[in-house]
């Protein structure tokens, strides 16, 4: 019987021998006639069909260390090729570890996995079996690393290693027990390649190294502590890695430093980044945003343009810079901390906006209109997604897109291509705008909100119904000067009269009673966000008619428009200039001086702060609004001053 096991054990170990020479071979040189892939696929099949074989008989002492080695081999095949679940695969090392325990008569009822570990080391093992506990102790924690549990794979290498004389961790200051605990632990089988295993446990133990600090890396970062992330993301660097995750750690170095306030050592990082991996582009992407923090205007443009050319095109994979025989990887045990927002794909349609809308805030209104037209495109094709891979949207609404494509085209003097850009919005956003809408705090009635039968609730509802209002408004008031420069007077007129008329449709009213927290806060969040917009659009709207009724010699409708944009915008420095010019202009020039005097000390035309205030689509507008006058009418102030006093 004794020699029939032996036999059994030396058949065994040569079906496992031939199977991981076979795999080597394939991975150092692969032929025409199986690819690497179909061969882990038939290793994996052969290895799980041997261990079948062995675990269908009682367990024996002798025999352990083959059967955990090939339980360790047929494993790695699974990992590697994803073909279990990690539930599954834990199950089959803890299936092993009680065979083990079998074997040794110890029971092994209710004992947690690290207990199962701490009394198999305790048995004092042979140094064959020790060995191939090790082995299967790091595959152990490889899986624990998958699922992000650090402490649980702390304590399984403080049991390894027994915890005695801890080396430090190269973590600077920042003292890591579970590095330690790797640095310190030693496995038994020591040599490069154990003619046992498909993948060596040295080998393991540098990529259990190189996942342990990445992940700690991303859960200081995520926590706000820039300092330990980048201590972890260097000891990360330093160790075994492929060419994407050397990328990945170079990019959240960079985001690091950028945290700690240093934008030119996060630009060096991430520019490594894309030396070791062009392919990786949140790299990319995090370069242009960081251009665009130290205002390098052509550098984040080229990035932007760059970002959006990969990602229109075919990917590319960059290769490994591993060797082809490891079956566990890096980028298999860190894939929890893929879906940090630093990582976030972009699409390319955010892309293309970015680049559209930073040429629009630059005055770059060409290459801005090239690229909103691109998008608008892209749009007519199909629908686009809202979110890629991250809670971020993609694009603003969708009339703002449009708008502001509308503004880029007023900008280049293209006032007809504007004029067909705003009747889209117009169009589109007409069977949603209600007759009348109110609004106020903890207002729950729904009789005014023309699609109340929609999704949402009630404060959502309303929210949408005054977004349509106020597109559809800056729609018209953008017609409206672009019909004024058309010397399209009269049209203009009644684009920008549709534009108020649609504000009269926005009707604020006080709450019946108190009313919750919870509505005072939506809104006020309404009242900082959209309407906000309400008032400079009135703004526009008023001093845009007015300024056309100017041009018709209406004088006194032109000076009622200027006094409601004043009444609306106090500070208004265009509605300033034009209510002087016009009272000028009707010969009451004491009243004019008298105005003159009041805001001229405090204002210009138009200043480039209170042009920004406006949102992006309606920025050209507010440039349009400004006094053309200004010169003339400073003349004539000065001179009126100084040969009359204003006194009775």
């Amino acid at each position: 019987m004794a020699a029939s096991g032996e036999s059994c054990v030396s058949l065994w170990r040569g079906e496992n021998d031939e199977l991981v020479r076979r795999w080597r071979r394939v991975t150092r040189s692969p032929g025409p006639g199986c690819s690497v892939a179909e061969t882990a696929q038939q290793c994996r099949l052969a290895f799980t069909k041997l261990l079948q074989k062995i675990q269908g008989l009682p367990a024996v002492l002798p025999a352990l260390p083959l059967e955990l080695t090939i339980l360790y081999n047929s494993l790695l095949f699974d990992i590697h090729l994803s073909s279990s679940s990690d539930a599954e695969l834990l199950a089959g090392i803890d299936y092993g570890l009680t065979r083990v325990l079998e074997a040794y008569s110890v029971p092994d009822h209710s004992i947690s996995p690290e207990g199962r570990w701490k009394k198999l080391l305790q048995e004092g093992a042979s140094k064959e079996l020790q060995a191939a506990l090790h082995q299967l102790a790091a595959l152990q924690a490889a899986l624990w690393l998958v699922t992000n549990r650090l402490e649980a794979v702390e304590d399984l290498f403080r049991i390894l290693t027994g915890a005695k004389d801890l080396e430090p961790s190269p973590c600077s200051s920042h003292q890591n027990e579970l590095l330690s605990l790797l640095q310190t632990w030693r496995p038994q089988d020591s040599e490069e390649y154990d003619p046992l295993v498909a993948q060596s446990v040295r080998d393991l133990k540098e990529i259990l190294w190189t996942s342990a600090a990445f992940l700690q890396g991303i859960q200081q970062l995520e926590a706000g502590n820039s300092t330990a992330a980048l201590a972890f993301f260097k000891a990360a660097a330093a160790g075994l890695s492929s060419k994407r995750v050397l990328a990945q750690t170079f990019t959240l170095m960079g985001c690091c430093n950028l945290r700690l306030g240093k934008p030119q050592v996060a630009l060096q990082h991430l520019r490594r980044a894309l030396q070791v991996d062009f392919t990786f582009l949140p790299a990319l992407h995090q370069a242009a945003l960081l251009y665009r923090q130290l205002e390098l205007l052509e550098a984040e443009l080229e990035s932007l343009a760059l970002l959006y050319q990969a990602l229109d095109g075919p990917m590319e994979v960059t290769s490994e810079s591993v060797d082809p025989h490891f079956l566990i990887r890096i980028e298999r045990l860190i894939r929890s901390a893929q879906r940090t927002p630093f990582f976030a794909q972009k699409c390319p349609a955010g892309v293309k906006y970015l680049l559209a809308q930073r040429c629009l805030q630059a005055g770059r209104a060409g290459e801005a209109a090239e690229h909103y037209l691109d998008l608008l495109a892209m749009l007519q094709e199909g629908p686009l997604p809202q979110v890629c891979q991250s809670k971020m949207p993609v694009l603003p609404r969708i009339p703002e897109v449009f708008l502001e494509a509308a503004s880029a085209l007023e900008e280049l003097a293209k006032h007809e291509d504007a004029l067909v850009v705003c009747e889209e919005v117009v169009t589109r956003t007409s069977l949603l705008v209600p007759k009348k809408l109110r609004l106020g705090p903890g207002l729950n009635g729904d009789e005014d909100v023309l699609w109340a039968k929609s999704p949402g609730t009630v404060q959502e509802q309303r929210r949408e119904s005054l977004c349509c209002i106020l597109w559809r408004a800056a729609a018209h008031v953008i017609q409206g000067w672009a019909c004024g420069r058309l010397g399209e007077a009269k049209e203009a007129i009644s684009h920008f009269s549709r534009s108020l008329d649609d504000l009269l449709r926005i009707h604020f009213v006080s709450a019946d009673g108190a009313c919750n927290s919870s509505a005072e806060e939506e809104w006020e969040k309404l009242r900082l966000s959209e309407m906000k917009i309400l008032p400079q659009i009135r703004q526009l709207a008023l001093t845009g008619r007015g300024a056309q009724f100017l041009e018709l010699g209406r004088d006194k409708e032109a000076l009622m428009d200027f006094q409601h944009s004043l009444h609306v915008c106090p500070d208004s420095p265009s509605a300033n200039w034009y209510l002087v010019h016009t009272l000028w202009k009707l010969g009451r020039r004491k009243e004019a001086a008298a105005h003159w005097q009041k805001f001229v000390p405090k204002s210009a035309p138009m200043d480039e702060k209170a042009e920004g205030s406006f949102p992006l689509y309606l920025q050209s507008c507010a440039r349009q609004m400004k006094f053309p006058q200004a010169e003339s009418l400073i003349k004539n102030m000065e001179g009126f001053l100084g040969g009359k006093s204003l006194e009775p």
